[in-house]
């Protein structure tokens, strides 16, 4: 699929986790999210980035929920399993109460919590694992292309380095070289710098080469000065809002629009004095349009349950538990996300298509050559 697919994918899926904060459905979208890597997956090495996601989320919901034992605060449920002893800490540590009467309440919020974290992991595991990161990068704006180089570099050190030391390990127990102790260790640290170094040379080398870092026009310094303003507005209105609460939205709402006006007018203007060439350009297919529609209707379901009926979207275990209900319309807007791993056909190249159509139209001229000559 596309690479802005797969981002919007990616924002379907968080918007309905967060919107949806219900065990039953993040266990579904965990279900569906499986499903979706399972059918795109691929040999790539940062396909196995997916099972270091699901086991850190994992760690984190087993972590929830032993805080949830651990500590007490707030509303505790009517349900007591056992009781512990109880210590309180001083004000300036928080005040936290360690220990004191575990409640099925508390637990089950703490498994409720710690299983939204772990589906977002897994959201943003399948997304990493599936999605090329070169062309994702390539989606970023002119002006930040300081940052992207950057960040393509970081995400391509991590597989690389692994590569690298699977050689050089490979290639010294090759020469029978065993590694034990710490000197023995050298063998690999020498090679691994060494190699390090003549890739960071050949790398400035090909920037150098290609004329990195040149643009067309020096940028105007009123740019520069309007696009930190536009961010500034916009710490600000996120600030202020996170601060003052929901009374300063309309105020804050202003300030924020400002901010992105502005911000979005100097990155534009920036970008002008950045050239860019591209090599191989994505295509957009047909099952591209159709995952966004269905994908757009998924999300307008989740957000018209989430303003009429709040409540079949939350699960809150106290004061007593009680279990957890399903709704099946947003049950069925949940696994929409599945639609990314439907067997799409894939389209056939240009050239193919009219190799095929002009095969089709010399044997229609043939048919009808036989036919008049019968």
């Amino acid at each position: 699929m596309h690479t802005r697919t797969w981002l919007y994918w990616l924002v379907a899926a968080t918007t309905m986790t967060i919107l949806a904060p219900h065990p039953l459905y993040h266990v579904l979208t965990m279900l569906v999210v499986t499903y979706v890597f399972v059918a795109h997956r691929d040999d790539r090495p940062l396909a196995r980035s997916f099972s270091l996601f699901a086991r850190a989320g994992a760690i984190i919901w087993v972590g929830y929920i032993i805080f949830a034992i651990v500590t007490v605060g707030g509303p505790r449920g009517a349900t007591a399993l056992i009781t512990l002893p109880a210590f309180q800490l001083p004000v300036w540590l928080g005040g936290i109460v360690l220990g004191g009467p575990i409640t099925v309440e508390a637990l089950a919020w703490g498994a409720t919590r710690g299983l939204g974290l772990w589906t977002l992991l897994l959201i943003f595991g399948a997304f990493n694992a599936l999605v090329d990161h070169h062309r994702l990068l390539r989606l970023t704006p002119r002006s930040l292309f300081h940052a992207g180089l950057a960040v393509t570099i970081a995400i391509a050190f991590a597989p690389g380095l692994v590569r690298t030391i699977q050689d050089i390990t490979a290639t010294q127990r090759a020469r029978g070289h065993r590694f034990g102790g710490i000197r023995s260790w050298w063998a690999l640290l020498g090679p691994l710098l060494a190699g390090s170094l003549e890739r960071a040379l050949q790398l400035a080398e090909a920037l150098e080469a290609r004329g990195y870092g040149h643009t067309l026009v020096s940028p105007s310094p009123g740019r520069t000065l309007a696009l930190i303003m536009g961010l500034s507005s916009l710490a600000a209105a996120l600030i202020g809002w996170l601060w003052a609460g929901p009374s300063t939205l309309p105020v804050m709402g202003v300030l924020g629009t400002f901010g992105l006006l502005l911000t979005s007018w100097a990155a534009r203007q920036l970008s002008q004095s950045v050239p860019r060439t591209t090599y191989r350009r994505e295509r957009w297919h047909r099952h591209d349009t159709i995952v966004c529609i269905v994908l757009s209707g998924a999300l307008a379901i989740i957000a018209l349950a989430r303003l009429l009926e709040p409540a079949s979207l939350v699960y809150y275990p106290f004061p007593v538990i009680s279990a957890p209900t399903f709704d099946l319309h947003i049950g069925a807007a949940i696994a929409a996300l599945a639609i990314p791993a439907l067997p799409f056909r894939k389209p056939l190249p240009r050239r193919a298509r009219r190799i095929i159509a002009d095969r089709r139209a010399e044997r229609r001229r043939t048919e009808q050559q036989g036919a008049f000559a019968d």
